[in-house]
């Protein structure tokens, strides 16, 4: 491939060469190869020409053109080179094992595994605190904004070592979230800044650095300008609060050179606000130059050069390891100690929030977090072992069902689910929606309520807390009734009446104090998990029957519900309030077609249609056309049930998991529908994504007219149905399709 040659350069304005050459296999906008630049991190042109040789080698040999070469080729190339040419090709990824340098547990060790889920701003984290014993140390970080951006497992274990593995976000994830960030950037100085004829520094950088659904906040990690002194600002009661809360000195992490910092800063912003004057005086729409803008030489650059920064500040960890040393990005990091002072100055490099601690923070590149240790309840005088997970909360789902996509995974994996709610302001809509899809999964026996902030609920017509309970009690259990009003076979008299009965009530929980409401509260909380953990109702002789053409219609409702839903999503079906921009769109592609990833902020499409056949699928098997014996009590029959929906439930995920995305040539296609570019690009990339749904969810016809396609999935889907029910003594009885 003489024609594909790879360059190096020194950018104009910098010391370190750049190489760059377009990509043999990843195609871009025009079915050229894809435009790649990365830095070299050196001066010397003899490293850069070496460098450039051996990225040549790759780049010209058809041998290595493959991702399973990866591993081979980190043996005989620079990992500067290995990075910059397989980083980017969908079948080169690899497992990420970062967290396993911390052995997972399970029930099967003798840690039960509970999820804490909530609604943003419930209290979920600081219930997390209290349930660690970690209420002195601030740890982990909470505030009134969305604090919890990753996943974060801790397991309470009777030893002596305090430890945490973490595992970062990788590279190309990162250089994603900086196209969008930049795209954005430039959006503002073409159309904002441009009818204002002002742009503001502080709010271009934040958006160069700050992803737009603020999950990804690169400032915390290269820091803010020095506010100027004729700007004011408003220090509220929280910010006093929080101040108090975290020591500066108690963070394990190298002192910076804010002089320094500033000035890379302003580079940054020199950088952008060129770019972004530069189109806004081309004469084109944004939109016209939005494609432009993945193959502009100076914004790779510039995105090149905000990675390099960020990987100087790995470089200020003083203690643990890399869990890939030859690498040049850390996949992860491990650290342990029985010092548990210093356990926590190093845990909050990760967690925290600070704004006095931007520029020293490495939490948004923070992906997962596995924290073990004799973590102690608060209250409690010995270690009870269990595995606490904690996530985003359920302000950050999507609109078609009730919880994130990494929150349903971990729900999926527990033994128990405790759910944070607000008790000031009980079964708000998100919390519905969460509820009800927890229980279309079949675990409405898992699931203990913690209401918190009940020294929040004041008013005239309570006595005490019993009435504030009480309060709470009759609420939930109306929306219950209501939802068994709304759908016959939704629930189940006795799941309605567990899921009120496993409440427990929390009061004053910032205070370093337990208040007496919360003490006992605690000791439910344990009793209940056991209670869940220890459940044990046989069901050996309890059989079920259906019939499959019930299950027809069920699955044919589900399909068009889906259908119709993302059809408008994507716009195929026409534009309704439901469709979203364009840009949306291209950047779920092009988490399902480049980055491994199944849903891009709220958009799922994986987890909306299994939602939805999971919904069906609940009212299904809660309405069997017999139950054998006829005498088997209502406890029973409900466990039989809830066994069978959670089987389902998992296998039906990750069935559709393969034909909607994972597939060889499904993946390709969502990366095909991202790399659409050009007039006309936005009903051709939505003619693809439908394209995929056609064969991944097929619309089903009447059974007469059944096409062959439909045919294979309608008895893909009897089939899974009909095994978990076989492998539980039950029975469907089947047609001919």
């Amino acid at each position: 491939m003489a024609d594909n040659k790879v360059t190096y350069r020194i950018p104009s304005g910098k010391k370190s060469y750049t190489i760059s050459y377009r990509h043999p296999i990843v195609k871009d906008f025009n079915q050229n190869g894809k435009k790649i630049q990365r830095g070299t991190g050196t001066g010397d042109e003899g490293k850069a020409k070496q460098l450039c040789e051996q990225l040549q080698e790759l780049v010209s040999n058809e041998r290595w053109h493959k991702g399973s070469m990866r591993t081979e080729a980190a043996t005989k190339f620079d990992p500067i080179v290995v990075a910059a040419f397989y980083d980017c090709m969908p079948d080169a990824h690899y497992i990420n094992n970062a967290l396993n340098s911390i052995a997972p547990v399970g029930l099967k060790d003798g840690y039960p595994v509970v999820a804490i889920v909530g609604s943003t701003g419930a209290g979920k984290t600081t219930l997390l605190r209290v349930l660690l014993g970690t209420i002195k140390e601030a740890f982990p970080t909470t505030s009134a904004n969305r604090t919890t951006t990753c996943e974060m497992e801790v397991i309470r274990k009777n030893k002596k070592d305090y430890e945490i593995a973490v595992e970062f976000i990788s590279r190309v994830e990162i250089e994603a979230v900086l196209l969008d960030n930049i795209s954005n950037a430039i959006k503002y100085i073409m159309i904002e800044a441009k009818e204002t004829s002002f742009i503001d520094d502080t709010e271009l950088l934040t958006t160069t650095l700050n992803h737009q659904d603020l999950q990804t906040r690169l400032t915390y990690t290269l820091g803010l300008p020095t506010l100027q002194s004729n700007e004011e600002e408003e220090e509220d009661e929280e910010e006093e609060e929080r101040a108090e809360e975290t020591d500066l000195d108690e963070i394990a992490i190298k002192e910076i050179d804010y002089d320094v910092q500033n000035r890379i800063l302003q580079e940054i912003k020199k950088s952008i606000t060129d770019i972004g004057i530069r189109y806004r005086d081309s004469g084109k729409s944004f939109e016209e130059i939005s494609e432009e803008i993945h193959d502009d030489e100076d914004v790779l650059t510039l995105i090149d050069e905000i990675i390099h920064v960020l990987l100087g500040k790995f470089a200020l960890l003083e203690k643990g390891k890399k869990t890939n040393p030859k690498a040049e990005w850390p996949d992860g990091w491990y650290f342990s100690t029985t010092d548990r002072k210093e356990f926590f100055q190093f845990a909050k490099i990760f967690t925290s929030d600070d704004y006095r601690l931007y520029g020293r923070l490495l939490t948004p590149l923070v992906k997962a977090i596995r924290i073990s240790g004799p973590f102690i309840a608060e209250g409690d005088t010995i270690v009870n072992p269990m595995v606490l997970s904690d996530g985003v909360g359920l302000g950050h789902a999507t609109k078609s069902f009730g919880i994130p996509v990494a929150s349903m995974d971990r729900c999926l994996k527990s033994d128990a689910i405790v759910f944070v709610e607000r008790g000031d302001d009980p079964m708000a809509g998100t919390t519905r929606m969460a509820l009800k899809t927890l229980i279309e999964y079949g675990y409405a026996d898992k699931v203990i309520f913690a209401f918190t902030k009940m020294d929040l609920l004041v008013g005239g017509s309570y006595r005490g807390n019993a009435d504030r309970k009480r309060h709470i009690k009759t609420a939930l259990k109306g929306y219950l009734e209501n939802m068994k009003k709304q759908e016959e076979h939704m629930l189940s008299d006795l799941e309605a009446s567990t899921l009120v009965e496993n409440s427990v009530f929390f009061s004053h929980l910032p205070n370093h104090g337990l208040s007496k409401m919360t003490v006992q509260s605690l000791s439910a909380l344990d009793q209940k998990i056991i209670n869940i953990v220890q459940k044990q109702i046989s069901t050996d002789d309890v059989k079920l029957k259906y019939e499959a053409l019930k299950l027809y219609y069920y699955f044919k409702e589900a399909v068009f519900e889906f259908r119709k839903e993302w059809g408008e999503i994507i716009g195929y079906s026409g534009k309704t309030d439901r469709t979203e921009h364009w840009s949306r769109i291209k950047a779920l592609s092009r988490r399902l077609g480049m980055l491994e990833q199944e849903s891009y902020d709220y958009l799922a499409p994986l987890s909306s249609f299994a939602y939805r056949v999971q919904s069906k699928i609940n009212l299904f098997i809660n309405n069997p056309d017999s139950i054998t014996p006829g005498q088997t009590s209502e406890e029973v029959v409900d466990e039989q049930k809830r066994i069978i929906k959670d089987a389902i439930g998992r296998s039906f995920r990750e069935l559709n998991k393969e034909r909607m995305w994972k597939n060889k040539k499904t993946y390709l296609e969502w990366g095909q529908a991202y790399i659409e570019a050009g007039q006309g690009s936005t009903i051709r990339r939505a003619r693809r994504i439908e394209q995929i749904f056609d064969e991944a969810a097929p619309y089903l016809a009447d059974i007469p007219n059944l096409a062959e396609n439909q045919k294979e999935y309608l008895a893909s889907m009897i089939q899974l149905v009909d095994s978990v029910l076989k492998e539980n003594g039950c029975e469907m009885l089947r047609f001919n399709l």
